[in-house]
Order: structure tokens, then sequence, then C-alpha cells
């Protein structure tokens, strides 16, 4: 889906891919991410938030809550990451990487209530009464007021199966009451997800969804109970193509994720927006059957396919592989990515390196995760490899401490 806008954009980072997993430092099944690029949208997106009057949480479970990668967009002006459930949280502990946002997706089990609280996240998000009160009650014993977000729906509101969940519209007033008698827990906002999305028929076309009109209502009905509505957090495809719609609506907050990375929906269809693709995925050519290559999977999606892009170059070198675009069977369907299906296979050899450009949620993967720097300079710098766990690993791939490597993540935050 992204393989012509990273060669049309970001050809340095498919370069270094190649050099580096040709010269045997990353593995096959490694995203590679572009830290610079990662700074620059990140720059891009705070001067839009902070022109539009917009606060930002950085959402970090598609790049498999990296440290790196939270610690630059951060430097570049991007606030605290989004832990969309415990496990986000607990990997931005282990490297000092402060959460602004915390359990959306998944509210905080009640038995993690109390270190998430004692972690002191800006806000967090219940979608029952009883979540509050637990939250009011680890906030007691830390002798501290903990700030809460409700999630809001109404019938004809959009969810992905699964996600579903939050306060009935009709019960926001009542929740509002019950919220408000605790002593430890203080109601602020309101939040929903997705608040926009990408017209299905239209790839290019960002709107609203009912769910933004949901929570703009239940802001309403809270402002009218006399509570102070500090947050109407409006999560999705965030951007700086689609900030200004939410601001001009009513949002506060926004969430950026693969608007960081660059690889929204409309980044595929649009060559134009400002924001430029900051990883690409790097595999190695495993075997053939027929006409057909196969490369180790492992961190393979099945995205769409946009027609004039090669699925994925393939080569022992840069030049071998910018000639040599081949195409991705995403149609295949696999219970398990044991490879990426290649055809045609003819000009792929094994050990050549293939590299892939599409939409991810690489903490859903079995994928390494590597950072690189210094590409905008022309000297590039390969930082501590992680697995998908956020788990820092050493030259052999073994688990190190994530202490060992603090140090690396603090000089990259401040660089």
């Amino acid at each position: 889906m992204f393989m012509q806008r990273l060669i049309d954009r970001n050809p340095d980072l498919l370069k270094a891919a190649v050099d580096l997993h040709q010269s045997g430092r990353i593995p096959a099944n490694t995203f590679l991410i572009d830290l610079d690029t990662i700074a620059e949208n990140a720059r891009i997106l705070s001067a839009t938030a902070e022109r539009l009057g917009l606060k930002t949480y950085i959402m970090t479970k598609q790049f498999a809550r990296n440290p790196f990668v939270s610690k630059v967009a951060q430097a570049a002006g991007l606030g605290g990451v989004v832990a969309v459930d415990i496990n986000c949280a607990l990997m931005a502990r282990r490297y000092g990487i402060p959460v602004g946002h915390m359990g959306h997706l998944n509210q905080i089990p009640r038995g993690q209530i109390a270190t998430a609280v004692f972690m002191r996240p800006e806000v967090m998000t219940v979608y029952n009464v009883e979540h509050a009160e637990w939250i009011d009650e680890a906030a007691a014993n830390e002798g501290i007021v903990q700030d809460v977000l409700i999630r809001v729906s109404a019938p004809g509101d959009i969810f992905f199966d699964g996600q579903e969940g939050g306060f009935d519209e009709s019960e926001v007033a009542q929740a509002a009451g019950a919220i408000g008698k605790l002593r430890n827990v203080r109601l602020v906002g309101v939040t929903a997800f997705p608040c926009i999305r990408y017209n299905p028929n239209r790839g290019d076309k960002a709107e609203p969804t009912p769910n933004l009109q949901t929570i703009l209502r239940a802001a309403d009905t809270l402002r009218g109970m006399g509570v102070d509505v500090r947050q109407v957090n409006t999560p999705g495809n965030t951007a700086a193509d689609t900030m200004p719609v939410l601001a001009s609506l009513g949002a506060t907050h926004v969430e950026p994720g693969n608007g960081i990375s660059g690889t929204t929906p409309n980044h595929a269809y649009r060559a134009d927006l400002p924001e430029r693709p900051a990883y690409v995925y790097v595999s190695e050519i495993s075997h053939h059957v027929g006409t057909r290559a196969y490369a180790y999977g492992g961190g393979v999606y099945h995205d769409m396919h946009m027609p004039g892009s090669p699925g994925a170059l393939v080569g022992a070198t840069w030049e071998e592989a910018r000639a040599n675009g081949v195409e991705y069977r995403h149609d295949i369907k696999q219970v398990i990515d044991y490879h990426a299906v290649l055809e045609p296979g003819a000009n792929c050899r094994p050990g050549d390196t293939a590299l892939l450009g599409y939409r991810t949620q690489m903490q859903m993967t079995r994928s390494y995760i590597a950072c690189v720097s210094g590409l905008s300079k022309g000297s590039a710098r390969l930082h501590t490899i992680f697995d998908w766990a956020c788990t820092p690993l050493d030259a052999s791939l073994e688990p190190v401490a994530p202490a060992m490597v603090r140090a690396e993540v603090d000089e990259i935050g401040a660089a």
C-alpha cells in the first residue's frame, strides 16, 4: 500500500534497510523505523495542533510502544503517550515515558488500577461507574484526585468489532452524578473512537463519524450539569489534514498514531500531505514454489493494494531492489503469516532482501523493531533492537534489562 510512497518520499530509508539487512545488522522480519522522519512528522503535527489550539497524546501501539519513537515524538513537541491498555502503560514505565491518556480501548483491570494510578496519567477513561469507584479508591490511597473521561456511545455510532463499550448517551447525566459523588475522582471530559474515518468508497476523504457528534452532545450535557469539561478527546486517523475538521467541531485533544509515521489511509492516496512514511518491513527471500518466491513472515499484514505501486522490492543491493518490483499476494490469507508470497519470483534469489510497505499494528506481530537515526544527515546510526513486546535485545537478539538501554533512549530524546 505504501511502497510507492516510500520510493518517492523516503528512498534513503529503503536503501538503509537493504544495507543493514545484507550486512547482518538487522534480521529478516524487522520493521525499520526512520527516527529523523518521525521527528519531522511530529513537528508538523505539533505545530498544526498548537495553531488550532489542540492538545496531543501519542498513540504508541502502531509502533509497538517503541521508546525511541515515543521519546523523539515528544521531543518534537507532542504530548504524553496513550496507553490504550495496561500493557502500553507498563511498557512506557520501563523507559520513563509519561502517560497522558490511559485505558481507552481497554479499561484498566481492577487488580492493576493501583499501579495505573501510581503512574499519574493525566486522564483515565472509564466505561462504567464501577471502574470509576475502583480508581477513586486507589487515588484516595495515593492522596490524589485522578481526572477521568467517560466513553460515550449512542445508537448508530461506529465501532470496530470487539471495541464496543461505554456509557449510553442516555446515561450520561446519571453517570456524571454518580462519579461526581466520588472524592478522589474528577470527571473532566468525554471520548469515543473512532471520531473521524476515511470514506470506504473514497479513500482520500476523511469524515467525522456519528461518534464525534455523540460526544459533543455529551459534553454539552455535562456542561449543563456544571461539569468543567476540559477534554473532548477525539482519537482516530489524526493527522495534519484531519485536525482542522476536529478543531472546528469542538475537539480539544487528538491522538496521532499512524499520522506520526505518515501511514494513515490518506497518505497512501495522496502524495501532497506533509507527513512522510517513516517505516518499512524488511524480510528475506527463503525459497521458491513454482513461479512464486516466499519471504519470511512474522509481520506480514494483509493490506490493500494500491494500483501502480509495487507490493515489494527485492534485491541484494538497493540498486537491484529498486529495479525489481514484484507483487505481494495480499489476497492469500494465512492463519499464521509464516511467509509473504511474492510473484513473479524469477528475479528473487534466496538471501535477497525483501522490502514491503503497508499499514500495520506492530504490537500484534512477531517482528523485531529497529530504529535508525541520522538518515537525513547521511550518517545512519542503528539503535538497540526491540522485540514486538518492547523488550530490548543484544546483538545476539537475547533479552537485556531495560535499564541497560535507558541512557540510549534518553539520549535520542534529548538530541
